[in-house]
């Protein structure tokens, strides 16, 4: 009995240590608006990312706004691969805000 006792509780703590280590993926659900601390409005650009793996990213205001249609997956803690007309970039999830690399400069987004 107390084998069975021990067996339980070891898949017990599997079971639950492999739950909490799966990619939450309900903290990128939602709309993250570009930020910028200069006040400069120019050209914000926005992600938008749906709970079955579709997104939008929206850039640029007005009449000159354009949308683009991506696919996501969140791999590791903190990474998300976006896939846009076959090809791949990837976003970083950092203390509530989401970062983006692009030609040498971090843009940060909140939501």
């Amino acid at each position: 009995m107390k084998k069975v006792f021990i067996c339980l509780n070891f898949a017990l703590l599997f079971l639950f240590n492999s739950c909490n280590s799966a990619p939450n993926n309900n903290e990128i659900l939602g709309e993250w608006k570009e930020y910028r601390a200069d006040g400069n409005n120019y050209g914000l650009s926005s992600w938008k990312f749906n709970g079955d793996g579709t997104g939008l990213f929206v850039v640029g205001s007005g009449v000159n706004k354009q949308r683009f249609a991506f696919t996501w997956k969140k791999i590791g803690s903190s990474t998300i691969q976006i896939q846009t007309n076959g090809e791949y970039t990837t976003l970083e999830l950092s203390n509530g805000l989401l970062l983006e690399e692009s030609f040498g400069k971090t843009i940060v987004f909140k939501r």
